[in-house]
């Protein structure tokens, strides 16, 4: 076996798991990270996933909902969209 092989098979399956991990719906990550935290871990580890469980998200940011600069949209308000056409 040689080296490349060994790369190969560590590397595609890593990169397999992010990528589900990024394609999973929000429910999936919460029940996935809840079982993880079940798991013996060392202790970095086990308060990583605390946060994760406790703030699990779809996108991993903090939520729309907690926007910390008031930048909570009003109710019914209206966004302006422009549309520049190229010049051709």
């Amino acid at each position: 076996m040689t080296v490349q092989w060994v790369a190969v098979s560590i590397i595609v399956p890593l990169c397999t798991l992010y990528a589900v991990w990024n394609l999973m719906g929000a429910g999936a990550r919460r029940r996935v990270v809840s079982w993880l935290a079940t798991l013996p871990w060392p202790a970095a580890w086990q308060q990583r996933l605390a946060r994760r469980q406790a703030g699990a998200s779809a996108c991993g940011c903090d939520g729309c909902d907690n926007a910390a600069d008031g930048r909570k949209a009003e109710p019914g308000a209206q966004s302006i969209v422009r549309v520049h056409r190229r010049m051709r």
